[in-house]
């Protein structure tokens, strides 16, 4: 059996129990063959924009005798995809606009019992922000590093409640205060990001000083370096 790296580990660590398991972009079709092989869910949903991967995770379903446990569909984000079909969706390896574009435009995640396992390749303050100001609570959120790359993996429900979004919030989440290594390398890559943007502004500009602050307080939170 093939061993998921950190990156979609961290993914599976979010999935509950028993469920079924909605995997948006899934490629090679590993985290829900993995889940299903583990007896962690009961059901999966392989869901690609795209054929290729579609064919690949079919070839490897059949490779591990799950083809009545897994529904391969070819599928725009969920376009495809019924309410009744997953409990748990996860959204890994695109980017955070794209994700917060495919959470707005399906209705049905607008309920409390889905959990949404999300892993932005960028932009992840978009996807943070869109959150928050959608009436998704982030009930948890954690770092890996996979193959030299860090990355966060955000766990949210929808409960209807509009929060404010710092820009603190929107570039750390709940990674504030975290104090593993894994953590704190995320936030010093952030923070070396964010020191390069904040060239792009007009010195002494609200956002100037808004970035530069955040730049000083960032730093605070880490004593990782290069």
């Amino acid at each position: 059996m093939f061993r998921l790296d950190d990156r979609l580990s961290l993914c599976a660590s979010f999935v509950r129990e028993g469920v079924s398991l909605a995997d948006i972009g899934t490629d090679h079709g590993y985290l829900p063959i993995w889940l299903l092989v583990n007896k962690k869910i009961s059901y999966a949903v392989a869901a690609d924009v795209r054929e290729g991967p579609l064919d690949r995770a079919r070839m490897n379903t059949e490779r591990y005798g799950l083809t009545d446990k897994v529904k391969t569909v070819l599928s725009d984000g969920l376009d495809n995809i019924t309410a009744d079909e997953a409990d748990d969706i996860v959204m890994a390896g695109m980017g955070g606009e794209l994700i917060a574009k495919l959470i707005d435009r399906t209705p049905w995640l607008r309920d409390s019992n889905k959990n949404l396992i999300l892993q932005p390749m960028t932009r992840a303050e978009v996807l943070r922000e869109y959150l928050c100001k959608s009436g998704f609570c982030i009930k948890e959120e954690k770092a890996c590093i996979s193959f030299g790359k860090t990355y966060s993996v955000i766990l949210a429900a929808y409960d209807g409640t509009i929060r404010p979004c710092n820009l603190k919030y929107r570039y750390v989440g709940k990674l504030d205060g975290d104090k593993s290594a894994e953590a704190k390398r995320y936030i010093y890559v952030v923070n070396e990001k964010l020191k390069k943007k904040l060239n792009g502004y007009e010195y002494g500009t609200e956002e100037y000083n808004s970035v530069k602050a955040l730049i000083s307080e960032l730093s605070e939170l880490t004593d990782t370096e290069e």
